[in-house]
């Protein structure tokens, strides 16, 4: 009896140092964003939604041929981007294809996508939308084309991961055009308010700003003193935006205002004469009537003291 429990236990012991003695079928395995999981002895895939298993790893799940996904799960997530020098080259398939990207945001601070045309056009071949994760667009956001650029962009009000759906822009072009590049920038914090209420406060000197999203308006605010004059001038860079102005008394009736549709040089002067004491308003904004305009930018406002 005592002779056949022994063998019974070494038995054992055999089979559980056999057991240990096998290797890990995962031990090699690289799942990438997936995990590995062993079935049958050997090792397998679990990949994330948007991922499919392929060749002991996981892959983003696009068509076959196709370089970004077409819905957000399979979203091609992009970090923010050198402003001066770097674009990446995308492809649409054909008319219907969308490609999708993902990027992190931060509270506060404006991201533009943008996609521009890679071949000479009168307008973008391509058109960006951003959307939020329930696939809707993005509340906040507005886009703008100008002569072969597209640009979505948003001030981010919470911090999350937002989605820009690149697709044709057949509306404006007569042929299909499946080249095109994309960029994401982040245009920092918006420095002025959007509200008479909330106007900041400046000084005399000058200041800058951007103008975006598209249809921005920025409200700044001059404590001015009676008896002194003041010039109130504002200015674009470059030739594609034209700088807008409207200036309010301490009263919030209008003292000037540049025509929306203005397609004059880039420089709107006001000068404020035989004023009385009190806070006086400017809200700057973009004209639309340049027609390359793509109505998002940066610009310069400027307040001088002049003599009385």
């Amino acid at each position: 009896m005592l002779r056949s429990v022994s063998s019974l236990a070494m038995a054992l012991a055999l089979t559980i140092l056999c057991a240990c003695s096998e290797s890990d079928p995962c031990e090699d395995a690289d799942c990438g964003p997936g995990q590995c999981v062993p079935s049958s002895e050997q090792a397998a895939c679990e990949c994330p939604l948007g991922y499919v298993a392929a060749d002991m790893s996981c892959r983003r799940d696009v068509r076959e041929g196709d370089d970004h996904g077409d819905y957000l799960e399979a979203a091609t997530p992009v970090e923010i981007m050198d402003p001066s020098s770097q674009w990446v080259a995308g492809n649409l398939d054909n008319r219907e294809d969308v490609d999708l990207f993902s990027f992190r945001v931060t509270a506060g601070r404006i991201y533009r996508f943008s996609c521009e045309s890679l071949h000479a056009s009168y307008a973008p071949s391509c058109r960006v939308e951003l959307l939020g994760a329930d696939g809707l667009k993005l509340a906040g956001s507005a886009g703008s084309g100008g002569s072969s650029t597209f640009h979505a962009s948003v001030l981010a009000t919470q911090e999350g991961t937002v989605y820009a759906r690149v697709q044709s822009n057949a509306s404006a072009s007569a042929y299909f055009d499946p080249s095109y590049k994309y960029s994401l920038l982040d245009r920092g914090p918006d420095e002025f308010a959007n509200s008479l209420t909330e106007a900041t406060p400046v000084p005399v000197g000058t200041v800058s700003g951007k103008v975006e999203p598209y249809g921005d308006v920025d409200v700044v605010a001059l404590d001015a003193v009676a008896g002194r004059a003041y010039r109130l001038s504002c200015s674009v860079t470059t030739a594609v935006n034209h700088c807008g102005m409207r200036v309010r008394g301490p009263g919030g009736e209008v003292l000037y205002e540049s025509a929306m549709y203005d397609v004059r040089p880039t420089l709107a002067t006001f000068d404020l004469q035989g004023m009385q004491d009190g806070r006086y308003t400017v809200e700057l904004f973009f004209t639309t009537g340049l027609f390359f305009s793509d109505g998002v930018g940066d610009y310069t406002f400027t307040i001088a003291d002049l003599e009385p």
